[in-house]
């Protein structure tokens, strides 16, 4: 699945343009990367909110590692999975504005977080992808542009915690 993910960004990020649709493209990236049949089988894993809370405090802690000030605009309304992999269920999404950064620190923080980073340069943008094995993402791009971390949870299935959330 990680080489797939992969493959689409890169042909994304190669038909807009390049560094000029890497501020532009995560939030047309955003969205579960799981298959139905994943989030099924992940029923007995952590609600939706606990997700949510592991999800952005890896965000979170990105930011801190990097430092600088950063502009916070990840949602904070639970969206469905179904976009990619018409799972039924719910995951939240972030994405963060910030100063330019070496990858190499980012990207072993995140192995080191249970993460398998994969590291794609398109152009100037350098770019590392970080899927863990319950299905979150998470998505660092670089240029002497900018910088954007972004991703999502894993995708929960709907129970009464999360029905509320509309």
């Amino acid at each position: 699945m990680r080489s797939v993910v992969s493959s689409r960004i890169a042909r994304g990020l190669a038909r807009g343009g390049g560094a000029a649709c890497f501020l532009v493209l995560p939030v047309l990236l955003l969205g579960s990367c799981m298959m139905q049949s994943d989030v099924q089988a992940a029923s007995d894993g952590p609600t939706v909110q606990e997700a949510r809370a592991t999800f952005i405090s890896a965000l979170d802690k990105t930011e801190d590692l990097i430092g600088g000030a950063w502009d916070n605009q990840d949602d904070p309304t639970a969206r469905g999975c179904e976009l990619l992999s018409g799972g039924d269920g719910l995951s939240y999404a972030g994405l963060r504005i910030g100063p330019l950064q070496s990858v190499g620190v980012i990207a072993s923080t995140w192995e080191g977080w249970g993460y398998t980073v994969d590291r794609t340069v398109v152009g100037p943008v350098i770019q590392l992808i970080g899927t863990n094995d319950a299905g979150a993402i998470l998505i660092l791009r670089t240029s002497d542009l900018a910088t954007t971390l972004q991703g999502e949870s894993e995708c929960r299935p709907v129970s009464p915690d999360a029905a509320a959330l509309g």
